[in-house]
């Protein structure tokens, strides 16, 4: 029996809907939902790091290797692959180069192997936009974001559908020519750089930091009663900041405290959170936990990112190509050698 997959480049991908955000959003929600019923596997990350330092991944980089399964009409296993190399922009290169492997759950046989980069960085601006569709306050204008890089871009196609009363989103690089060539590109949204974080943080409604930062600057005075942080980023925000929040939020717990340079990683191993306190963004996607209780309530959202995420969105990347005849039929055996 012969074995067969489809591949898809990263031009397929996109010609496949891999860049539809609201596909991706209503796909994330799903998978996290179905995470928080149970209906997923999601092992641990296994990671390669060059160093021990707690600012390694933002110096040198790392290589990750996620798998997981996610149920329900995906019915998907998968593995994503993904180097992470800070100083690959100077060669002309994306610092993080996904792959994506997909296997039938019943046969074990390969179904796709896909480029990772595009379903990477856009389920990672989708459980941002997840976080804030369910979290931020119904009045919700003001938005900071901090990075203007790969991931600035899904963050914002995440947050312009997502922020209720979108009026601004303040846009803070500490490289102003990336600052304003996104701004530019994105010229349709009202985006304004700012030159002071800290400062563009009063009155903000969501602040999404998306930076590479090698040390904690974010402080629990950038957040206004009302107020949503989303911390893509690993080391932005001080662990006093998730301490005086009025709620924390994690998409996985687990998965967020074993990683030592995350924010509730930190914060536990500071002695200032206690993880049992930690509200699973799946359960208030699932309608399990009510999630904002108040206009008032300062939350902070701290969303490790999941293989499921990663299988979920390249699996229906794939049901896309599949339909439009899109990307390469490749034969791993006309026969298998042994059985």
């Amino acid at each position: 029996m012969p074995a067969e997959l489809i591949f898809l480049s990263q031009e397929d991908v996109v010609a496949a809907g891999g860049l539809d955000m609201d596909d991706c959003l209503d796909t994330i929600e799903e998978t996290l939902a179905l995470h928080h019923r149970g209906e997923t596997i999601s092992p641990p990350k296994a990671s390669i790091h060059w160093s021990d330092d707690l600012d390694s991944d933002e110096k040198l980089g790392r290589i990750m290797a996620m798998p997981a399964y996610v149920g329900g009409k995906t019915d998907t296993a998968g593995l994503k692959w993904i180097p992470s190399v800070p100083s690959n922009p100077e060669r002309g290169l994306p610092r993080g180069i996904g792959l994506i492997v997909l296997s039938d759950p019943a046969t074990g046989l390969p179904r796709a192997v896909l480029d990772g980069t595009v379903v990477s960085a856009m389920r990672t601006g989708a459980v941002t936009g997840v976080a804030v569709r369910h979290l931020a306050r119904r009045d919700a204008g003001a938005v900071l974001l901090l990075g203007a890089g790969v991931q600035a871009r899904t963050q914002i196609l995440a947050l312009e559908r997502t922020v209720p009363e979108l009026s601004e989103i303040r846009l803070f690089d500490p490289r102003k020519d990336k600052a304003e060539a996104l701004a530019e590109e994105r010229s349709d949204l009202p985006i304004r750089i700012v030159p002071d974080p800290a400062e563009a943080s009063r009155g903000a409604d969501v602040v999404v930091p998306a930076t590479m930062a090698a040390e904690p600057f974010i402080t629990p005075d950038w957040l206004g009663p009302g107020s949503l942080l989303v911390s893509v980023s690993s080391l932005d925000p001080t662990v006093e900041t998730v301490a005086e929040a009025d709620l924390a939020v994690a998409d996985d717990v687990e998965h967020e405290t074993a990683h030592a340079s995350r924010l509730l990683a930190r914060a536990e191993a500071a002695g200032l959170l206690d993880r049992d306190t930690v509200v699973p963004l799946g359960a208030i996607v699932d309608g399990v936990h009510p999630g904002r209780t108040s206009d008032e309530q300062r939350i902070v959202v701290s969303p490790i990112g999941m293989g499921i995420e990663d299988v979920a969105w390249a699996a229906a990347v794939v049901r896309r190509a599949e339909t439009d005849g899109l990307g390469r039929r490749l034969t791993l055996w006309e026969q298998p050698l042994w059985l």
